[in-house]
């Protein structure tokens, strides 16, 4: 009688951890499926932009650099690149003082300010998947968007009109691009965030709650493995009586 009583009890906690962990469990099965499913440098949108090809830009002569370091004596990192600007690429200088980077034309030696119509030609210019109309620029300076890092703010937002809704933002103070959009990273980010059930930064893979399904979850094969072990003794014992 004992044992029958210990069985339902088990059965009857069992029954209630499947009812609570069942569902996550089906959550991290089809999460987990679409994650393998793609591959990274898809999800990341390496496809969405064409190869980065800097042109080659004239070095600065010693006097040149020397004159761009005495004009800013407190800049911690001074980089010359290439620019995408007046349908042409421009060497510029990137200078970073007190965490800003300001833009620098490196023949004038004057501040570039990046205008709407220069961002538009430069998304263009980094947009590989054919001839998708550019639908919507929007300059970001505050609220950034679930799928970016506030830290990347200013940045400029490029909406194309493609199958994959792609967006590209680029830094609205160096025009370089900084980050990748698409239907299939959002649809990612969402099966990350069920996978780790962090539903606020969808970041922190040690939250109270993955925590509690697991334990949860231990449990529920915990007592599944018990009422395997009270079936088969309880069968044995009928046999041994009959």
């Amino acid at each position: 009688m004992t044992q029958r009583l210990n069985a339902k009890r088990w059965r009857h906690w069992h029954r209630w951890l499947a009812l609570l962990v069942g569902l996550q469990m089906v959550l991290w099965s089809i999460s987990g499926a679409y994650m393998v499913l793609f591959e990274l440098p898809f999800i990341h949108g390496n496809h969405l932009v064409k190869p980065s090809h800097h042109s080659s830009i004239a070095q600065p002569t010693t006097e040149q650099f020397t004159a761009v370091v005495e004009r800013f004596p407190r800049a911690t990192q001074i980089t010359l690149t290439s620019l995408w600007l007046n349908e042409q690429p421009q060497a510029v200088y990137h200078i970073t003082r007190r965490g800003k980077t300001q833009l620098l034309d490196a023949q004038t030696m004057q501040p570039i300010a990046l205008t709407a119509d220069a961002i538009r030609a430069i998304a263009k210019r980094t947009y590989a998947l054919g001839d998708a109309p550019l639908a919507q620029l929007t300059l970001l300076t505050e609220n950034a968007p679930n799928e970016i890092s506030p830290s990347l703010l200013p940045v400029w937002q490029a909406n194309f009109a493609d199958s994959g809704s792609t967006s590209l933002y680029f830094s609205a103070t160096t025009g370089e691009l900084v980050s990748k959009r698409h239907t299939y990273w959002r649809g990612f980010d969402i099966m990350w965030m069920l996978h780790i059930m962090d539903y606020d930064t969808r970041s922190d893979i040690q939250n109270n709650l993955l925590r509690a399904v697991i334990i949860g979850n231990a449990l529920f094969m915990f007592t599944g493995v018990l009422l395997i072990i009270v079936t088969i003794f309880r069968r044995q014992a009928v046999r041994g009586r009959s």
